[in-house]
């Protein structure tokens, strides 16, 4: 009987264990996450900035955007052909 309560013991001790661990797990993701999207504010608020008050950047931006709209329409016109 005695070595039976010492396994129900353990193994509630094991499931506690789990629990926990499950928690410090998910906080880290969580955690990772929220500074992911402090980052990502940061940087946007940057470029908002910088594409305000530099006007080469904007032009390069946007021939960026154009060049890399053209590569896809290629990419798309070679898959279906």
């Amino acid at each position: 009987m005695r070595g039976n309560s010492l396994i129900e013991l353990l193994e509630k001790w094991n499931a506690i264990w789990r629990s926990y661990m499950m928690y410090k797990e998910t906080m880290g993701f969580v955690k990772g996450i929220g500074a992911g999207i402090v980052a990502s504010v940061a940087v946007a608020a940057v470029g908002s900035q910088m594409m305000k008050n530099n006007r080469h950047l904007r032009r390069d931006a946007h021939r960026a955007m154009h060049a890399v709209g053209n590569a896809m329409q290629n990419v798309e016109h070679m898959f279906k052909a």
